[in-house]
């Protein structure tokens, strides 16, 4: 008896032993945190961050005259003088300049831009289109143009044109490749040294509610979604199409102003001492921009799993927010499963 309970006492010494020098998140099966991130074994990335805008992809982004749901110069960069000027460090110039080159047609003479988040053509049939990068392409100064998109709705009731807004994931519909349209598909943003992760299947948590995602586009960094990301995350439904501005003078702070749901807000040509507010009386037009992001507390799992796909940018099927929660399933996570891989994240 002396034997057993020497033999049991030396067994549990060892197992307050083995608890001391496991790793911290060993009881968890959480993998430990790197730069802000879990990467789970199998390939999946577990993180929590803001939820920024990203409206690419969606008809109203660009559109002439700058009034669309995004700035023009978040989706191109100057050539000044043979040299590639960042958009987002000169943003006052770049939309100036931007100005000067739509106003002349992107004619000979006018400012040339390195475009990224829009379609490029040629200034004019039998003119070949000008590379500012391997694939990219330059549009001003006679060495190409915007792509046209199709026409949407403006807060005034007119029919304007747009910008084919692109993003780096295309899907296939009715057997065409096309980019995928961020006021209908939930997407996410992940940084451009990352892109080998576009495709990927993902799951969203805000609040009690969950989405079902794909990584759509690039950017400077994670924590960017689509405008119907944020409207499921919001709202759980994917809400009418919001016209664009301009907002003239004349029908500032109406109702449709005011009833403004977010990720949209109006952004006054004056900035923001001249929003809607009692006792004042706005002095300039507005526009209507997809800013509206969410603060924080957004929680993401990005899987390493992808749907059916033809080479890197490419999905062979119609993205559907069904199509998105069936090749979830279909790769074995449950809700369930995906809450308590969350769960390694800890309580906020």
């Amino acid at each position: 008896m002396f034997l057993s309970i020497h033999i049991r006492m030396i067994a549990a010494a060892l197992a307050v032993s083995a608890i001391l020098t496991a790793p911290a998140d060993a009881a968890t099966k959480c993998p430990k945190a790197a730069h802000g991130r879990r990467v789970f074994p199998d390939g999946a990335i577990l993180m929590r961050t803001e939820l920024a805008v990203n409206p690419d992809g969606t008809a109203a982004s660009y559109v002439p005259g700058d009034h669309g749901y995004t700035y023009v110069a978040n989706g191109v960069n100057l050539i000044d003088k043979g040299e590639k000027r960042d958009c987002l460090d000169n943003f006052t110039l770049c939309r100036r300049k931007w100005k000067e080159a739509e106003t002349a047609d992107f004619a000979p003479g006018s400012p040339e831009f390195c475009v990224f988040a829009l379609e490029a053509v040629p200034y004019k049939a039998g003119i070949p289109q000008s590379k500012c990068e391997s694939d990219r392409y330059v549009v001003g100064n006679g060495k190409g143009r915007p792509k046209l998109g199709k026409k949407v709705s403006a807060f005034d009731g007119s029919e304007v044109d747009t910008y084919l807004s692109t993003t780096s994931l295309k899907h296939t519909v009715d057997k065409k490749p096309v980019y995928v349209d961020s006021a209908a598909i939930p997407g996410l943003v992940v940084p451009r040294g990352q892109s080998s992760l576009l495709g990927s299947l993902a799951w969203v948590r805000y609040g009690d509610r969950e989405v079902f995602a794909i990584v759509n586009d690039t950017g400077p960094k994670f924590g960017e979604g689509s405008v119907a990301l944020h409207q499921l995350l919001r709202y759980g439904a994917i809400q009418p199409f919001q016209p664009i501005g301009p907002i003239w003078l004349d029908q500032r702070c109406t109702k449709a102003e005011l009833d403004l749901k977010a990720p949209f807000l109006s952004k006054p040509d004056d900035g923001e001492d001249d929003l809607c507010k009692p006792g004042h009386v706005t002095t300039s037009a507005s526009d209507i921009r997809a800013y509206d992001g969410i603060g924080g507390h957004v929680v993401t799992i990005i899987l390493a799993k992808k749907p059916p796909m033809k080479g890197k940018r490419l999905v062979t099927e119609e993205l559907t927010i069904d199509h998105l929660h069936q090749w979830v399933l279909d790769a074995g996570y449950s809700s369930d499963k995906l809450n308590e891989m969350a769960s390694c994240l800890g309580k906020k």
